[in-house]
C-alpha cells in the first residue's frame, strides 16, 4: 500500500519527540541531535523502532534542525551527510520492524535558528532557500 492508499484507509499516527528520547539516551545540552545520525545511528534507530512499536505508522525523520546555518560548508558534519542518514535511519527502521507499505518516513524540517526581518537578520528569500536546501537533499534521499 502507498502513503496515499493508506490516508485514504485508516488512521495514521505520527511519531513523537526525537530530541526528547535522545536526551534521555544522552544527547547534552547543546549537542546537535542529527550529528547522532553518524555518531550513534543505532541509537536513532532504536529511538525509530520504539515509535513504530508503540503503533507509528509515520516517522520524522532525525533532520529537525538541519540546515546550513546550523551545518555551514567546512563543519565536520556536512548537511548533506546528516540529512541523508537521517532518512536512511528512518527507512532501515522501517524495513526491520517489517512495516514496509505499512509506515512511512517523513523528512522533518524545522526553523532555520534565526529570526527573520524585520526582527532578525534573515530575509524571507534566505529562509526559503536554507529550507529548500534540505527538502532537496531530503527527496534525493528518497
Amino acid at each position: 500500500m502507498d502513503l496515499r492508499e493508506a490516508l485514504n484507509s485508516r488512521r495514521l499516527f505520527f511519531d513523537g519527540g526525537t530530541g526528547s528520547l535522545l536526551q534521555a539516551r544522552g544527547l547534552r545540552a547543546g549537542e546537535r541531535p542529527e550529528t547522532w545520525n553518524l555518531l550513534r545511528p543505532e541509537v536513532i534507530v532504536s529511538a525509530h523502532r520504539a515509535y513504530l512499536d508503540a503503533g507509528a505508522s509515520l516517522l520524522c525523520c532525525n533532520t529537525f534542525g538541519a540546515n546550513a546555518l546550523k551545518y555551514p560548508a567546512g563543519d565536520e558534519f556536512a548537511l548533506r551527510d546528516v540529512v541523508r542518514e537521517g532518512v536512511a535511519l528512518a527507512k532501515r527502521a522501517i524495513r526491520e520492524a517489517g512495516r514496509e507499505g505499512s509506515a512511512w518516513a517523513a523528512l522533518d524540517t524545522g526553523p532555520s535558528g534565526k529570526l527573520r526581518a524585520p526582527l532578525g537578520g534573515l530575509d524571507f528569500a534566505d529562509a526559503v532557500t536554507l529550507s529548500a536546501e534540505v527538502v532537496r537533499i531530503g527527496a534525493e534521499a528518497g
